[in-house]
């Protein structure tokens, strides 16, 4: 479904889906627990998106519809249009496979001509949440961002005569205003970098482990 990150928060906005997380799924039996940098480097693992819904407000098919509009896949199995189905649920594979089969035989695309036939079925497989710093990936970027925006215009002294001049002439422990606003900037920056770098919080989901953090 291509990056994980903005389907996970498309897919949220959508009425009756209760959660969503972003993870990676879809290797053999055999491989390790991944990590972000195995599976961009590997070709096992697929980013993905675990889904928590109420069927009595949405539908299997339609939540699939949204799924095939949210993605924005790839060419390497990192980023496949895979929609993997619990095979012991003999409904929920036949759903899907009709889904898609009748989304073919009537050459339904996408505004940009993305065909359903991209869209690959297979069995549900262990399914790891991804590192926490990809969780709500755009709202905690947006919120960092704003951040950052503040952070620079006050170091660059585009506060300084608010207040009468009272920021300009502002210090902590001989710091002045711009200069404390530089150091945050920087020290959020080296973090951001740091966080990506040490992460190792991936973790197996279990089936109904993203329905008990509601």
């Amino acid at each position: 479904m291509g990056c994980f990150w903005e389907p996970a928060e498309s897919l949220l906005k959508h009425p009756g889906v209760l959660a969503t997380t972003v993870g990676y799924t879809g290797a053999p039996p055999n491989k390790p627990p991944p990590s972000y940098d195995t599976v961009c480097f590997g070709n096992d693992y697929v980013e993905a998106v675990r889904v928590v819904y109420d069927d009595t407000i949405l539908d299997y098919t339609t939540l699939l519809d949204e799924f095939f509009d949210a993605q924005k896949p790839g060419l390497s199995r990192q980023y496949a249009s895979i929609v993997f189905v619990d095979d012991t649920k003999s409904s929920e594979q036949q759903q899907a496979m009709e889904w898609k089969s009748t989304n073919v035989k009537t050459k339904v695309k996408r505004s940009d001509n993305l065909p359903y036939e991209i869209v690959e079925i297979e069995p549900l497989s262990k399914f790891y949440r991804a590192e926490e710093y990809h969780q709500r990936y755009w709202e905690k970027q947006r919120l960092r961002a704003a951040i950052a925006v503040v952070l620079l215009a006050g170091s660059s002294g585009a506060f300084d005569d608010l207040g009468g001049g009272a920021i300009g002439q502002f210090e902590v422990g001989g710091f002045a205003f711009d200069t404390i606003c530089n150091g945050v900037f920087l020290v959020g920056a080296a973090w951001m970098i740091l966080e990506r770098l040490i992460a190792r919080d991936v973790r197996e989901l279990r089936s109904g482990d993203l329905i008990a953090e509601l």
